[in-house]
């Protein structure tokens, strides 16, 4: 039994793919933060949020000022984008983050958390081998790049997707969420001033809908771990799941001002797809299924 799980296991991580998947992560991730950095910059919000005071707010110490973790952020995302020195990139960005995590412990978001474990693993990944400079560059010089790559990032992203949903519903312990609370926490939030994008009187007109789009949230968090079923065995429910993901998502940045998050989690969705799903070969003998 242990010596046929094993082998199941060595076979799962030694699969092999397309990079398509981890390429759209790479990029669109890499834009959506590059857009987040920028908008600080033109608002005027680098040196407050993370210079010490007199100067600005932040009370904690790194190793970079804010403004050199700044410009290494988008040196390391512009070149993420672009696919070069694509692994050195990844590093460059977790170092970036890490010391704006350093210099205002309070002021990061669950993203910023997130893109550090995600640009980690394509640090370990071949996300470069496609779409990228890196590749260009080594046609050039007669070192194409393989058409397939490890699978087992993307598997590791797919998996820190799922858990961050189904932790997020096992952190949903207030009463609002369940049915002794009637489901009204979408509701409440669409009407808390401080989060919600409009003003809280529309939301009575849709109040029934909220409670369902409520009970909606909870089941697709709670029930994250079955996606990862459905996906090994292709069943097509997983589809219902991915729909609701992006339902939420897009909820989310309609209804609240909750900054780029659900734009950086729906740039996480390619790794929800098997790899003939989102690959676009450029012939049929590159076509591969898992």
């Amino acid at each position: 039994m242990i010596g046929k799980l094993w082998r199941a296991w060595v076979e799962l991580l030694d699969r092999e793919e397309p990079a398509t998947a981890l390429a759209l992560v790479r990029i669109l991730l890499a834009l959506v933060l590059l857009v987040d950095f920028v908008s600080l910059k033109f608002a005027g919000l680098v040196e407050p949020l993370y210079s010490r005071p007199p100067v600005g707010f932040a009370w904690g110490d790194a190793w970079l000022t804010g403004n050199a973790a700044w410009a290494l952020a988008i040196v390391s995302l512009v070149a993420l984008v672009l696919g070069a020195a694509t692994r050195v990139a990844c590093i460059g960005f977790v170092i970036a983050s890490a010391a704006f995590s350093h210099l205002m412990p309070d002021g990061e978001s669950g993203l910023d958390m997130l893109s550090r474990v995600v640009f980690t693993i394509l640090a370990l990944s071949r996300s470069n081998a496609r779409w990228s400079i890196d590749a260009w560059i080594a046609k050039r010089l007669g070192r194409e790049m393989p058409p397939e790559i490890p699978a087992w990032p993307r598997y590791l992203l797919m998996f820190q997707l799922v858990w961050v949903y189904f932790s997020g519903g096992m952190n949903k312990s207030a009463g609002a969420w369940g049915p002794q609370g009637g489901f009204t926490a979408l509701a409440n939030a669409l009407s808390d001033p401080h989060a919600a994008r409009f003003s809280p009187g529309w939301v009575g007109t849709i109040y029934p809908l909220t409670r369902i789009a409520t009970a909606a949230t909870m089941a697709f968090e709670l029930g994250a771990p079955l996606f990862l079923l459905a996906y090994f065995k292709r069943w097509r429910v997983r589809w219902v799941w991915i729909a609701l993901g992006i339902a939420f998502e897009l909820g989310i940045a309609v209804g609240l001002r909750l900054g780029s998050f659900p734009y950086g989690m729906l740039a996480l969705y390619p790794v929800l797809l098997h790899p003939d799903e989102v690959h676009m070969p450029r012939s049929r003998r590159n076509h591969v299924v898992d």
